[in-house]
């Protein structure tokens, strides 16, 4: 099909699909839908259908009262599956991360805690709860767990200034050795909504983290919730042997 024959929200998506990728950073905002319409000469139906079609395709985001802006491109995407760590993702993108500690609270470890970091039910446990940000952009609520006898006297301050791993490292010779992670779609809760700059209901998603030390114990659960805007999930797999599966 040529493009005298495309219907006119398609002819517009190729046309914004190239303008984004020649001329705009990303979360740069997208011009309002009444002006495209004025600048490509096409209805305002025709530029909502256009718009939704390049959210689809993970190019463009909504925020809630603010407009829409350019997602990062899905060709240098935030690759949850290679690292663990926040900061070195984003460094290593040459983006700008930042973290706030929201609150960091001890309490007693419930039954699901202690089976995830394998302690009894009742020991004293830290709760982090931090937000992720990149370039002013908030991207991820982490909600972390930590044995409070392994991390005794752990400060809201020190993990905001120096990070959580380093700090591990640094204060409690806790390197971590190695991490376990999980991914599943959902639906953001509020008040992640709410944090993360997004409408209410709006798709995310989670990851699951377990980390351990040099010795097998583990030191870190992790809950995160994230923009589904803004992460590109990839893994690679290696084919041993032919299979017809």
């Amino acid at each position: 099909m040529d493009n005298g024959e495309q219907p006119l929200h398609e002819r517009l998506v190729n046309q914004l699909r190239e303008r984004i990728r020649t001329s705009m950073e990303p979360h740069s905002q997208i011009p309002a839908e009444r002006d495209l319409a004025q600048e490509y000469g096409v209805s305002r139906n025709t530029v909502r259908a256009a718009l939704a079609k390049l959210e689809m395709m993970g190019l463009i985001y909504r925020r809630r009262g603010r407009g829409t802006f350019v997602a990062n491109p899905l060709s240098e995407p935030t690759d949850l599956s290679d690292t663990y760590s926040f900061t070195e993702q984003m460094l290593d993108q040459g983006r700008d991360p930042y973290s706030q500690v929201i609150y960091l609270q001890n309490f007693p470890a419930t039954d699901y805690i202690a089976e995830q970091l394998q302690i009894p039910a009742g020991t004293p446990t830290y709760k982090l709860k931090r937000l992720r940000c990149a370039d002013g952009v908030p991207l991820m609520v982490e909600r972390t767990f930590l044995p409070g006898d392994r991390f005794p006297k752990i400060s809201a301050r020190e993990v905001e200034t120096e990070g959580l791993y380093q700090l591990m490292l640094r204060k409690y010779d806790a390197p971590i050795a190695d991490a376990k992670e999980a991914f599943f779609a959902s639906l953001m809760p509020d008040k992640d909504a709410e944090l993360l700059q997004v409408p209410l209901g709006s798709p995310s998603l989670n990851v699951q983290r377990t980390s351990t030390g040099l010795n097998g114990e583990i030191v870190e659960f992790t809950l995160s919730v994230t923009r589904a805007d803004q992460f590109v999930y990839r893994v690679q797999h290696h084919v041993q042997q032919p299979t017809t599966t």
